[in-house]
């Protein structure tokens, strides 16, 4: 079975957030290698994949009625985090790269539990990391002044399959604080923390830390962080 698989989206007038296209590919190529939630599911078991760390570099975003290609692969991890990288290309032209790490947990008591062992199995040991062996930064807000924030409150749109917010609305709402040009490069890194329901208010925060470098953050009326990021202009 192949640990690698590439599935084309067409960018439709009304998208533009890249994640989208990353966490489909992401979906479909773990059913393929039956790992997915609903092959869980079929063995009786209430457990589920969540997103806890994902960093895109880009040098461009695709454009409108563009075919863009995502390639995808799994690669090792450990115990209790896998990672999934991402390559995406535009024709003959690479446009960016991503990876991401995943926990799983347990739907009933949302506690994390061990990657099955049949996921590292099926890890690609061909591919290089798209971002070396040490992408992720440990990542903070101790930001003081804020430049920008917004409030929001989650609507029942806003819910994934495993009943929280989907991560792709948290780079949306932190993007709405982060004044990024539309279309250009941009490279940005968030890490997951803690879930938001259907009717849960948030707020949105970031501040310029260096010239082109934003830190941002998503958290509850009573600071707890649900989200923290950093945003580069490359």
């Amino acid at each position: 079975m192949k640990t690698q698989a590439e599935y084309s989206f067409q960018v439709r007038s009304y998208e533009w957030n890249v994640c989208n296209y990353l966490q489909e590919a992401a979906s479909l190529h773990a059913e393929q290698l039956q790992f997915s939630k609903s092959n869980f599911q079929a063995e009786g078991q209430d457990i589920s994949w969540v997103l806890t760390h994902l960093r895109v570099s880009m040098t461009r975003l695709p454009r409108w009625d563009e075919t863009i290609a995502v390639m995808t692969f799994p690669r090792r991890g450990r115990r209790i985090t896998a990672y999934r990288d991402f390559v995406l290309r535009v024709g003959a032209e690479q446009v960016g790269v991503a990876t991401s790490e995943w926990m799983v947990i347990d739907l009933s008591s949302r506690k994390v539990v061990a990657v099955p062992p049949r996921v590292f199995a099926q890890a690609d040991d061909e591919h290089p990391p798209v971002l070396g062996d040490a992408p992720f930064a440990r990542l903070r807000w101790d930001c003081h002044g804020t430049a920008a924030a917004q409030t929001f409150t989650a609507r029942r749109g806003d819910i994934d399959l495993n009943g929280h917010v989907n991560n792709v609305h948290y780079v949306e709402w932190l993007l709405e604080t982060v004044p990024l040009p539309a279309g250009g490069p941009v490279d940005f890194e968030i890490a997951f923390h803690s879930e938001t329901l259907a009717g849960d208010a948030v707020r949105a925060e970031s501040a310029e830390v260096e010239p082109g470098v934003w830190a941002a953050h998503v958290a509850a009326p009573d600071g707890r962080e649900h989200a923290v990021g950093r945003f580069r202009r490359p």
